[in-house]
Order: C-alpha cells, then sequence, then structure tokens
C-alpha cells in the first residue's frame, strides 16, 4: 500500500521553506548595500588621498569624472594620469565592476572635475551622487574652502 504525504507534513515544509526564503531574499539585497558603500569609501579615499599629495608634492592633482563610463581618473598635473600606489597601473577607476554602483551625478563648480591645488584646496566645493538604484543612494561632499570630505548615506 502506497502512503502519501499528510497535510501536515506538507504544511511544515511549506513554513519551513517559507522562513528560508525570508532570512536569504533580504540577506541577497544587502549586498548591493555593501558594494556602493564599499566603491563610497573607495571615493572618498582616493579623494584625500589626491588632497594629501598635492599638498606632499606640492603639485595640483585633479579627479575627473566621467559619469557616462561610470568611471573616474586621478591625474597630476591635469591631462597626466597618475599611477595608482600600489598596483603601478593607471589610476582610472571603474565603479560598476564589482556590482551595480553607478555615478548618477557630479557638480564641482558646474564640471565633472576637482582640482586640489599644492596648498590642498580645491578650486571648487560640490558633490557625488553615487546610486545603485533610486533607494539606494550616497553622496560625497568635498567642502569648498577646506576640502573635508564627507560621506553621506540618506
Amino acid at each position: 500500500m502506497s502512503r502519501g504525504f499528510t497535510l501536515v507534513e506538507l504544511l511544515i515544509v511549506l513554513v519551513v521553506g517559507m522562513i528560508l526564503a525570508g532570512t536569504v531574499i533580504p540577506a541577497a539585497s544587502t549586498l548591493d548595500d555593501q558594494v556602493l558603500l564599499a566603491d563610497a569609501n573607495v571615493l572618498v579615499a582616493d579623494l584625500e588621498f589626491a588632497q594629501a599629495r598635492a599638498v606632499a608634492t606640492g603639485q595640483s592633482h585633479r579627479i575627473l569624472f566621467d559619469p557616462d563610463a561610470e568611471s573616474y581618473t586621478v591625474e597630476s598635473p591635469p591631462g597626466t594620469i597618475l599611477d595608482e600606489p600600489l598596483s603601478r597601473r593607471p589610476w582610472h577607476r571603474r565603479l560598476a565592476e564589482k556590482g551595480n554602483t553607478g555615478i548618477g551625478t557630479v557638480n564641482f563648480g558646474g564640471t565633472n572635475a576637482i582640482l586640489f591645488d599644492a596648498a590642498g584646496t580645491p578650486d571648487n566645493g560640490g558633490n557625488v551622487r553615487l546610486a545603485v538604484s533610486r533607494e539606494m543612494q550616497c553622496l560625497i561632499e568635498v567642502a569648498p574652502v577646506t576640502g573635508k570630505v564627507t560621506l553621506t548615506i540618506p
């Protein structure tokens, strides 16, 4: 005689499946949050490094953003791409390589670049908005006089 599953057994399997799905699906969506935050922290570090290096070398440094390519380059003097200190490759960073992070907007006095002079002072204050989606965004701001870099996650 063949025996099937009882209603109670089927309900138990269904409840366990729903509990597992409820824990896995939110964890998958936080991966985008983590990639966005990592990309934002790298950009903040690159901005601070360019500013500090401008002071240390006595040469102006520029970070030029290309929102269409979701990337930016670090240059010194402006127009000459620096080599990244660790990799010794041209300092051209593409944001979307590790996830879906994109450059939403860039505004440094109406341009897509920020220039730090030999004293580390930015030519303009401004901001860069990074986004994974409309709901997941962050704002990196550079103060106009001091060049202080702040990261805000709304």
